[in-house]
C-alpha cells in the first residue's frame, strides 16, 4: 500500500473543495466587479454584486448563529484577531485576560499591548489543554475589560467551555468585551455565537475547505470597534479595501456544505482517530497522547519518546510523503511549546511531540499507512540515534 501524497495537517490548511473550485470559473465571470467601487460606465455592474456580497454575508452570519450580529471579511484570521484585539482595546482599558493555548495571532497581540503598557494576564492551562476555571474565576476581577480565549486548540483539540467562561466574565463586569478565536470549532463543532454568548468570534476560509486570504469576524451589535486599516472604509468603515469577493464565495459556499454536513463529517473524522489510536496503541512506539476523548476528533497531539519531532516529521516526508505538523504553522520558527508547557507537558515530550490533524479528505487506507510508517520511522530514527 503506497500513495503519492498523504496531508494529515489539515489543521493548518485545507484545499478547497472541488465543488467549490469547479464553480469558481463560473463565479468569477460573472461577478468579478468591484462591489465598492463607483464606475461611470461600469457602474450597474458594480452595483449588482453589492446584494451578492451581502447575500453571502447573510449566510455566513446564519451558519454562526449570529442573528445579532454583524460580519466583517478580513484579509485572515489574524487579521480578523488583530482587528478584535486592537480594535477593541482604547486608551482607558484597565486590564486584559488572555489564555496560554491562545494561537500566536492572539498570545503574540496581547504580548504587543503588555509592551505598550497595558496591564495584560494570562490564564493557565489545566493538564487536559482546556483553560484552567480556578485560575480564571481568580484573575477575572471588576477591571478586566477585554478577554480572549479560543474555542478549541489548534494545539490538542481540547475544547474550552465558552459560554461557561462567557457567563463567569459578564457576571463580574457585564461591560467587559469577550473574543473568541473559533477558527478551528467553525465547520467542524457545532457552533451558535448567540447561544455561547460571545461579543466576537473569529473565522477563516481555508480552515473549512474554502481558499486562503479570507477571515471573518462575528461583531454583536452592540460593540464598538475602531478600525486598523485605513482607506475607502470598505466593511463598515471597519476594513477599508477591495473586498476579495471570490475568495469570500468560498468562505460563503464552504460554510453553507460543512455546517450542513456537520454531523456526518464529525463522525467520519472520529472514527479516523479512532482508527488512528487503535491501530497506534498495537505498534511497538512509546509515546504520550496530549489529546483527550472529549476534545474535537480533527486533533491528535502525540509524543514518542527518545525522538524529535522535527526530524519525525522530515523523515515522514522525505521517504513517505506522509505530512504531518509540529504544531501552528503560524509559528513554525518558535522553540518548545507554550500550550503543552503550560499543560505541563515534560521537555523531553515537548520534542517528541506532532500533531495528526485529521481532514475530509482522508480515508481509513491512509490511516493505517501513517501508523505503518510512523513506526518505522519511529524505530529507525532510535536504531540511528544508538
Amino acid at each position: 500500500m503506497t500513495f503519492d501524497s498523504v496531508f494529515f495537517d489539515n489543521a493548518s490548511t485545507t484545499k478547497i473543495m472541488p465543488e467549490i473550485a469547479e464553480e469558481l470559473v463560473c463565479f468569477n465571470n460573472d461577478y468579478y466587479f468591484n462591489p465598492s467601487a463607483l464606475y461611470y460606465h461600469l457602474h450597474r455592474m458594480s452595483e449588482q454584486n453589492k446584494p451578492t456580497l451581502e447575500n453571502m454575508r447573510q449566510s455566513i452570519l446564519k451558519c454562526l448563529g449570529g442573528d445579532n450580529g454583524k460580519l466583517i471579511f478580513t484579509g485572515s484570521a489574524t487579521e480578523a484577531s488583530n482587528l478584535a484585539i486592537f480594535g477593541s482595546v482604547k486608551k482607558n482599558t484597565r486590564k486584559i485576560l488572555v489564555s496560554m493555548g491562545e494561537h500566536p495571532s492572539v498570545y503574540n497581540s496581547a504580548l504587543e499591548l503588555k509592551n505598550r503598557g497595558f496591564d495584560v494576564e494570562f490564564v493557565n492551562l489545566d493538564k487536559t489543554g482546556k483553560v484552567d476555571i480556578d485560575d480564571f474565576e481568580k484573575k477575572m476581577t471588576e477591571d478586566v475589560d477585554f478577554v480572549s480565549i479560543m474555542h478549541v486548540s489548534n494545539e490538542t483539540g481540547a475544547i474550552n467551555d465558552i459560554a461557561r467562561l462567557v457567563s463567569i466574565v459578564k457576571d463580574v463586569n457585564p461591560k467587559a468585551i469577550f473574543h473568541c478565536d473559533g477558527v478551528q470549532a467553525f465547520g467542524k463543532i457545532n457552533v451558535n455565537v448567540d447561544d455561547l454568548g460571545v461579543d466576537m468570534y473569529t473565522i477563516s476560509a481555508h480552515k473549512i475547505y474554502g481558499s486562503k486570504g479570507v477571515g471573518a469576524l462575528y461583531v454583536k451589535n452592540k460593540v464598538s470597534l475602531k478600525p486598523i486599516i485605513f482607506g475607502g472604509g470598505q466593511e463598515s468603515g471597519l476594513r477599508s479595501g477591495t473586498e476579495n469577493l471570490i475568495g469570500i464565495y468560498t468562505l460563503y459556499r464552504a460554510s453553507q456544505i460543512v455546517t450542513k454536513n456537520l454531523d456526518e463529517n464529525y463522525n467520519k473524522i472520529l472514527n479516523l482517530k479512532n482508527l488512528f489510536l487503535q491501530k497506534l496503541a498495537k505498534t511497538n512506539l512509546k509515546y504520550a497522547l496530549h489529546s483527550f476523548e472529549d476534545n474535537s476528533p480533527y486533533i491528535v497531539s502525540a509524543s514518542f519518546e527518545k525522538c524529535r519531532a522535527e526530524t519525525l516529521l522530515n523523515m515522514l516526508g522525505d521517504y513517505d510523503n506522509i505530512y504531518v505538523g509540529n504544531g501552528s504553522a503560524c509559528s513554525s520558527k518558535k522553540m518548545g511549546n507554550r500550550v503543552l508547557e503550560s499543560m505541563g507537558v515534560s521537555k523531553s515530550d515537548i520534542e517528541g511531540n506532532l500533531r495528526i490533524s485529521f481532514g475530509l479528505y482522508n480515508t481509513p487506507e491512509e490511516v493505517e499507512y501513517l501508523v505503518q510508517k510512523l513506526s518505522e520511522r519511529v524505530n529507525m530514527y532510535l536504531t540511528n540515534a544508538r
